[in-house]
C-alpha cells in the first residue's frame, strides 16, 4: 500500500459510565492519522493491546465473534487503499472515509446489492424483493467474489453471454438479471462510490415477447386431468419399501394454475386469496400491483368453472384459505407447471404468467368485452387488454386464410404440392412436386406442435 498503516486499538483515555471505551480503526496516512470509530465497546481489563484482541475468556461473551469483527474492519479499509490505488485515485483521509461510509461490503457487488436491497424491504412490494434477491444469487453463484470496481462494459458483457449460454436464459429474463445489475450500479454511480457508470455504454434490450397462452381445448385438458385426480397416483418408495405419496404438490399446483386461468389473478394476488375475499359469490381483493401506491380493487365474479376448483365447502374462518396447499414463488412453480403440462400432453413452455395471458384470449374469444376483461385484470390502461384483442384477430385471420385453399383445390395445373396439418389444418410444408423422392415425410407443425406422417405423391 502507499504510506499507509491500518490497525485496531481500544481508546481507554475515556470510558463510560459502564467503565466500557470505544474501538477504533487507526489510519497512519504520511504520518498523519485518522480515526474512524467503531461501534464496539469493551472494558479495556479484557483487551490485549501487544495482540490487539479481545481476551478470549469467560467473562467476556461472543469475545471470537468480535475479534473477527474487529479484523474484518481491519481488512476492509486496507482494501479500500489498495483499492484507490488499483484505480489510481489520491489515497487520501476524504476518499478512504468516503468509500468506507457508503461500501459496508468490503468492496463486494454482492454484499452492496444484499445491504441496498435490505434497506429497500419495506418500501418495495414483496414481490419485488423476492426478484431483486433471486437475481443477486444467481449472480453470486456466476462470481460471488466480484467487486463493485470490476463490473464494466467487458464484464457486463462477459455476465450476458453466461445467461445465454450457460444458462439458456431467454432475452426477458436476461433483462431482469441485468437490470437488477444497472439498479445498483447506479446508485452506486449517483453516490460516488465509483467513478463511472458502465451503463452510459451498455444497452441491453427487453423483447416484446410473444403471450404464450393455453386454447380452450387445452384447458378442458387440464381441468379433466384435475378432476380425475391423476397426479395423486403418484407414488414413492424409501429403501425400507415404505410408500409416500409424492403427486399432492403437483395436484396443488395444478388447481392453482386453473383457479388464474378462470379469473386471471397474478400470482402474488393468488399467494394472497383467503375465503375472507368472497363477498356475494364475487372475489374482491386489493390489488398487490397497484400503480404508484394508489389502491386498486380487483372484483371478480366467480363463474361455475372457477367454483368448481375453490375449496368453498365447509365452516371457513376469514383467514382460511380456498385452495390447498401453498402458492410457491415463481421460481418453484414454473418447473412444476411444465412437469404439469408434459404429462398433461400440452407441448408448450410455459410459465405461471401465461394463465393470465390464457384468461385474457378465452375470456375475449368466448364473447367477453375488451372493457370488462381489462377491468377483471386490473389494468390501468385499455391499450395493454387491446395486445390481446390483436391476439384474437391474428387467429381469425390465420383460420380464414384457408379459405385461399380453395383455390388451390380448383387449379388443376397445380405445380407444387402442400402438406396439411391434421390437427390444426395448418399448411406445414410446400414444395414442388417431383422435387422430394423419398415417399414418407415425418412432419412438426410449428402451430399446434402435432408431430405426423406425410406420404408424398
Amino acid at each position: 500500500m502507499a504510506n499507509a498503516t491500518v490497525s485496531i486499538f481500544l481508546d481507554s483515555s475515556y470510558t463510560k459510565k459502564d467503565g466500557t471505551s470505544r474501538f477504533y480503526i487507526r489510519v497512519t496516512l504520511n504520518r498523519k492519522t485518522k480515526k474512524i470509530p467503531l461501534n464496539l465497546f469493551l472494558k479495556p481489563e479484557y483487551y490485549n493491546p501487544k495482540t490487539k484482541k479481545i481476551k478470549e475468556i469467560r467473562e467476556v461473551p461472543d469475545a471470537k465473534k468480535n475479534n473477527l469483527y474487529l479484523k474484518d474492519k481491519e481488512s476492509e479499509v486496507e482494501q479500500i487503499i489498495i483499492e484507490l490505488e488499483r484505480r489510481k485515485q489520491s489515497v487520501t483521509f476524504e476518499n478512504i472515509l468516503s468509500l468506507y461510509s457508503n461500501s459496508e461490503v468490503n468492496g463486494s457487488f454482492i454484499e452492496f446489492a444484499k445491504t441496498r436491497l435490505k434497506e429497500e424491504r419495506n418500501r418495495i412490494k414483496q414481490s419485488t424483493y423476492e426478484g431483486l434477491a433471486l437475481d443477486i444469487v444467481k449472480l453470486e453463484r456466476y462470481q460471488a467474489n466480484v467487486t463493485i470496481y470490476e463490473i464494466d462494459e467487458n464484464w457486463l458483457e462477459k455476465y450476458r453471454n453466461y445467461l445465454i449460454e450457460s444458462l439458456d436464459n431467454k432475452a426477458n429474463t436476461i433483462y431482469g438479471n441485468i437490470s437488477m445489475i444497472r439498479k445498483y450500479i447506479t446508485y452506486a454511480y449517483k453516490k460516488k462510490i465509483i467513478d463511472r457508470n458502465p451503463f452510459h455504454n451498455f444497452s441491453f434490450l427487453k423483447e416484446d415477447g410473444k403471450k404464450e397462452h393455453l386454447t380452450l381445448k387445452e384447458l378442458d385438458m387440464l381441468h379433466d386431468y384435475y378432476n380425475q385426480e391423476e397426479f395423486l397416483k403418484i407414488y414413492k418408495k424409501d429403501k425400507r419399501g415404505k410408500t409416500y405419496l409424492t403427486g399432492m404438490k403437483y395436484q396443488e399446483t395444478l388447481q392453482h394454475i386453473l383457479i388464474s386461468c378462470y379469473c386471471g389473478l397474478r400470482l402474488s394476488d393468488l399467494r394472497k386469496l383467503r375465503y375472507k375475499h368472497i363477498e356475494n359469490n364475487m372475489i374482491i381483493m386489493e390489488m398487490d400491483k397497484s400503480r404508484r401506491d394508489k389502491e386498486k380493487m380487483l372484483r371478480i365474479p366467480i363463474t361455475e368453472r372457477l367454483k368448481s376448483v375453490l375449496d368453498l365447502d365447509g365452516d371457513k374462518k376469514p383467514n382460511d384459505k380456498i385452495y390447498k396447499g401453498f402458492v410457491r414463488s415463481s421460481s418453484d412453480i414454473n418447473p412444476l407447471l411444465r412437469f404439469i403440462m408434459n404429462e398433461v400432453g400440452i407441448k408448450k413452455r410455459l410459465s405461471f404468467h401465461c394463465t393470465r395471458h390464457t384468461f385474457a384470449v378465452s375470456a375475449l374469444t368466448l364473447g367477453m368485452s375488451l372493457e370488462t376483461v381489462s377491468d377483471i385484470m386490473g389494468h390501468n390502461d385499455l391499450r395493454t387488454t387491446q395486445i390481446y384483442a390483436k391476439i384474437i384477430d391474428d387467429k381469425r385471420k390465420e383460420e380464414m386464410s384457408k379459405w385461399n385453399r380453395l383455390n388451390n383445390l380448383n387449379n388443376e395445373n397445380l405445380t407444387y404440392a402442400l402438406a396439411i396439418c391434421p390437427n390444426c389444418d395448418n399448411e406445414v410444408l410446400r414444395f414442388e412436386k417431383g422435387v422430394i423422392r423419398i415417399k414418407k415425410l415425418t412432419l412438426h407443425c410449428q402451430s399446434c406442435s402435432t408431430k405426423f406422417s406425410y406420404v408424398v405423391v
